[in-house]
């Protein structure tokens, strides 16, 4: 069984070393110059790989859930184990390498993968797939590397394409979705897919930082605080933010960008930040007791003076004003909610993961091959799967990959 596979990110380094274990001569196609470049990067390049917690899915959820009730979370550990990833528990149940590098999670698998003979054919984009199957692809020639008196390697310039035509008993689709396209995920992939008469949920950016009009926001780029959010009534989050001079960043302002749709709002709930362990109490008299000769520094030791700045010109309130009863309820209602107009997000260029993609409704679960085509397998992000910040994309990648070996 010769077993081929668009792809070499987590799902399909999974998928590649679970077939050539089972005794399948397997063959992986990866865009770039090298596998898993993605991966490697991943959890600010510590390698948050999985998510011992509850699942958190959106998208294709029931489907994401079937998957990793086939793949729970203790196989997927066992697999990574198995590789040579020492795995250590953090916070809120995020599991990462021991050593916490991305990169030794990568060194690990790829030698894996290549002790057991996988083969790899790199800088090779696929164009279309035959039924049958015949994968067409370009692949891109360089010219040699060159090595730098500084010991330094130069990669070699491109020099020219060409065509190739890969043949194989069945074939694994794990190319990624849309966002980060620098990393050649630009959601080209999925014309592979709809080729077989699967459908494409459309595709937009999630865990990407979050445009806002600029006007509440003016002087508090690089400011971080807690705080709780609240996108157009409906989608919450909680932990930090990050103000940019465009907009809102920051993992609990990304979790909410799948969300964002035109006219969009967002509610920041800043009591945490500015409150601290007394944000349980009643802003009003929280602010009524602070000792302030004028609303300027009323917030002196709380806030930064550009946040205390900011929340005085959104309650529309003179600084060099004495504390009264109307300016202390204004400025305690702009703490509790400190609301934006969301424009939009940063756009897949500055997204983590795609929402959206194809279709889980014909795939099965168990082994996540096509229903309408037999033989064609699916895995990872080009699927209309996506998860919250923590591992959870990563652990259904690789879910995804080892299920594509059964």
């Amino acid at each position: 069984m010769h077993t081929l596979i668009i792809g070499g990110g987590a799902a399909g380094m999974a998928a590649a070393i679970a077939c050539a274990r089972k005794g399948d001569r397997v063959t992986v196609v990866e865009r770039g110059r090298k596998p898993m470049k993605k991966l490697g990067v991943t959890g600010n390049g510590r390698g948050n790989l999985l998510n011992a917690g509850a699942p958190c899915y959106y998208g294709d959820q029931p489907f994401a859930l079937d998957v990793l009730r086939h793949m729970p979370y203790e196989n997927i550990a066992a697999f990574l184990r198995s590789c040579g990833i020492a795995l250590t528990l953090e916070d809120e149940g995020r599991i990462y390498p021991a050593s916490f590098l991305a990169a030794s999670a990568v060194d690990a698998l790829m030698n894996t993968a290549q002790e057991l003979g996988v083969s790899f054919v790199l800088s090779t984009r696929v164009t279309h797939i035959e039924p049958g199957f015949a994968v067409h692809a370009v692949q891109t020639l360089f010219a040699p590397d060159t090595v730098l008196k500084s010991g330094r390697v130069k990669p070699g310039a491109p020099i020219g394409e060409q065509e190739t035509v890969l043949k194989a008993d069945r074939v694994i689709v794990a190319a990624g979705g849309a966002a980060s396209p620098a990393h050649l995920t630009d959601g080209t992939a999925y014309e592979m897919l709809t080729a077989f008469g699967h459908e494409l949920v459309a595709p937009r950016p999630a865990l990407c930082a979050l445009t806002a009009e600029k006007a509440p926001i003016e002087g508090l780029s690089g400011q971080r605080a807690r705080a709780a959010l609240i996108l157009d009534g409906q989608f919450a989050s909680q932990g930090e933010i990050l103000f940019a001079d465009d907009g809102v960043s920051g993992i609990a302002a990304m979790q909410l960008a799948r969300f964002v749709k035109p006219g969009s709002r967002l509610v920041i709930d800043l009591r945490e930040a500015i409150m601290g362990e007394e944000a349980r109490m009643d802003v009003d008299a929280w602010l009524a007791s602070r000792p302030a000769r004028r609303m300027s520094s009323l917030l002196t030791g709380a806030a930064s003076p550009q946040l205390s700045n900011a929340l005085l010109r959104m309650a529309r309130i003179r600084p060099d004003t004495a504390p009264d009863a109307a300016s202390i309820h204004a400025l305690a209602q702009v703490i509790r909610r400190f609301e934006v107009s969301v424009t939009g997000t940063r756009g897949f260029e500055a997204a983590q993961v795609t929402a959206g993609g194809i279709s889980c409704a014909q795939f099965d679960p168990a082994t996540m091959e096509s229903r309408l085509c037999p033989g064609l397998h699916a895995a990872g992000e080009i699927l209309n799967v996506d998860g919250a910040c923590g591992g959870f994309n990563l652990m259904f990648a690789f879910a995804c990959g080892l299920l594509c070996a059964q």
